[in-house]
């Protein structure tokens, strides 16, 4: 080994044993990937972000920092947020909302395998480290897996190293680092940990008049990376995350709560000469054991969720066959209470176990010079934990016309099921969503979707446009309040309302994708209804994550040993339900509620700036500072209302919540070799 990677390798193990505890729990060439009907094709320019056909793209880990986010720390999933298709993600909410879609119809995976719960710090911070990762995939559609939504997937590195790299960053609110060494002569080993340490210096930050709470995470991944042959590629994949939150105020005295994410996987590649076929067998999980008083009442709210599985995929020529079998093992939420009226709550929801399986083949046809005909039928069976079982067909069918100079058209239909539902008290990322299968509380989810986009790519600029229609059924929403679950024996088939719903809209993207200057500006327009088979909610009703109007603005200016970029975000309100009044009786608080999602929230409006500055700049190694600035406007943004208590004169009044982020700077060292 050369003696300068010997250096540096000893130099990166000393800034990782220094900077923070390092957690244990926790393709070399121009590759075609396919999200259903999407084709993303990897290049080896360096542009943030390639798009394929519809909405869909892959994006450049690399240049993520480049675009500001929370504190100064690049994060995949709220760049992915800035996107035309995808839901603005407020201070407060911790979903990821694709075309009126629900959260849980996103698919979020790692090298293909699935997580669930995928956020830090309510929402604001997810539990991916960019430097970890070779890039990551989005689209409108998460191709054949058994999901109505979109799809997300942060790509596994993919080449070996032979000289040991690595990046890492020291910030205000966290430490980070990444290592990639050689293992031998074929394989390579790279490892990532993150710690937080916010509570020192932020805490003053995260507290107002009305809540305050104290907050800290741990993440880790460890991928190894063997190649046997030329025709052979295998993957051993490990992901830990760990968060501890201790809230106080709002509706709550006291919530503490813990959740972990745990991932295992084993990824196997082979090439034949006129094929490939993937395989991956794995097992991912999320548990969270929240602990909260209210009113002299203490409960417990423990959920988990574990997703055991293989699945394998097979591409040759203008065929794709897939298959996909999971295990589910679930613990919705089952609360435990006590102390009121020296009474005690036992919770009683039972485990859930169901089986899943599901094979698809798809098929593109080339007809002429101009016009591509692509189509395919996946056949999904699930057995529920009841016994019950459901089986049903899933086509897509897609007509794509080349207008040469003029770009490309493309009409789109397709079916889509799926057997899970995230449900909960809020969505705001705050430990309180749980995750339940199909069955007796809902039989499974199904959708129909239209879309109809547009895309033209010239030298410099990029443009994308897309309409679409989707019909959503066997819908669930929960309307349960912690005030029930403190007073009376909770029952989870009582607390959600079922229905049906819909989602339509307009999404338009214009990208400068080279030079020194980049980005973009998108609008969105979305409608996301929902109709409930409920007496007390007649008519439909707009979702609780539904934005009707959205403006995004990127850009990125790089010059020399300088790089600036800035975003704007400016946004419709989302609705909430409005009391009409409510009444104390002891320490009971009863409301009496308005129309249902009546009211919405005012419109959301937040300006963001990052500055990088590299003391050192060229191929093989970088280092600098990032200076970054969080609400440069210093708009108060209402995230939500809520039922306020104040103490000191025993009195409630409901009043909107701010985040009271007027502006908040920070500033990190960077360095990568």
């Amino acid at each position: 080994m050369h003696f300068g990677c010997i250096h540096k390798f000893f130099l990166t193990v000393l800034w990782l044993c220094v900077a923070g505890p390092v957690f244990a729990q926790r393709t070399d060439s121009s590759q075609v990937y396919r999200l259903e009907q999407s084709v993303i094709t990897e290049h080896r320019d360096r542009q943030l972000l390639s798009e394929g056909v519809g909405i869909s793209g892959e994006i450049n880990m690399g240049k993520i920092q480049a675009v500001p986010s929370f504190l100064g720390n690049g994060d995949p999933l709220r760049f992915v947020r800035l996107l035309p298709s995808v839901q603005l993600n407020a201070e407060n909410e911790g979903g990821l909302y694709m075309q009126g879609s629900e959260h849980s119809h996103t698919l979020i995976s790692q090298g293909g395998v699935p997580l669930y719960g995928v956020s830090h710090l309510l929402g604001m911070y997810s539990i991916f480290n960019s430097s970890h990762y070779k890039g990551m995939r989005y689209g409108t559609s998460p191709g054949p897996e058994s999901r109505i939504g979109g799809g997300i997937d942060l790509q596994l590195q993919d080449s070996l190293v032979y000289c040991p790299k690595g990046e890492f960053s020291v910030g205000l609110l966290s430490a980070q680092g990444t290592v990639a060494m050689p293992a031998g002569r074929k394989s390579s080993v790279f490892l990532s940990a993150r710690r937080t340490y916010m509570n020192l210096l932020y805490s003053p930050f995260m507290r107002n008049q009305y809540f305050s709470f104290s907050y800290g995470f741990t993440d880790a991944n460890l991928t190894w990376l063997w190649k046997p042959s030329k025709t052979d590629k295998v993957w051993v994949d490990a992901f830990y995350a760990q968060d501890a939150a201790s809230i106080s105020g709002f509706v709550f005295d006291q919530l503490n709560a813990k959740w972990q994410n745990y991932l295992g996987a084993l990824h196997w590649v082979h090439y034949f000469p006129q094929a490939t076929l993937r395989q991956s067998a794995y097992v991912t999980a999320f548990s969270l054991k929240p602990r909260t008083e209210v009113v002299d009442v203490t409960a417990t709210m423990d959920s988990h969720i574990l997703d055991a599985g293989y699945k394998a995929t097979l591409e040759w020529g203008g065929w794709r066959f897939d298959t996909h079998h999971s295990f589910y093992y679930v613990q919705p939420q089952n609360p435990k209470a006590e102390g009121y009226f020296n009474e005690s709550i036992t919770g009683n929801e039972p485990v859930q176990r169901a089986w899943e399986s599901l094979v698809s083949a798809d098929y593109s046809l080339p007809i002429g010079a101009r016009l591509t005909l692509s189509g395919g039928l996946g056949a999904n069976w699930y057995l529920g934990t009841e016994k019950q079982s459901w089986w049903g067909v899933s086509p897509h069918a897609s007509i794509q016309i080349d207008l040469e100079q003029y770009g490309d058209l493309s009409l789109r239909y397709v079916l889509k099921r799926q057997n899970l539902f995230q449900l909960g008290y809020t969505s705001t990322g705050l430990p309180c969503e749980f995750w339940a299968l199909a069955g007796d509380l809902c039989p499974p989810q199904r959708s129909h979707g239209f879309s109809i986009t547009y895309n033209v790519e010239r030298s410099v600029l990029a443009f994308s446009a897309e309409a679409y229609y989707k019909k959503l059924y066997n819908q669930l929403e929960f309307f349960g309040s912690i005030m029930d679950l403190m007073t009376s024996v909770y029952d989870l088939s009582s607390s959600v309302q079922q229905g049906d719903g819909r989602a339509f809209g307009f999404n338009a993207m214009l990208h400068k994708r080279t030079g020194k200057l980049t980005g973009w500006v998108s609008y969105a327009f979305s409608r996301s209804l929902r109709t409930f088979d409920n007496p007390y909610y007649q008519g439909e009703y707009p979702s609780n994550h539904e934005r009707i109007h959205e403006l995004d603005l990127v850009a990125t200016y790089d010059f020399g040993r300088w790089n600036l970029g800035g975003t704007l975000m400016a946004a419709s309100g989302t609705p909430y339900t409005r009391p009409e009044s409510f009444s104390v009786l002891g320490d009971r608080v009863f409301c009496y509620y308005g129309e249902h999602n009546g009211a919405r929230l005012p419109a959301y409006f937040r300006v963001d700036l990052s500055l990088n500055w590299f003391f050192h700049k060229d191929a093989r190694r970088k280092s600098g500072l990032n200076f970054s600035l969080y609400n440069v406007l210093m708009r108060n943004n209402a995230v939500a209302y809520g039922l306020m208590r104040d103490y000191d004169s025993d009195t409630f009044t409901f009043r909107p919540l701010y985040f009271n982020i007027m502006l908040l700077p920070s500033v990190a060292y960077f360095y990568s070799f």
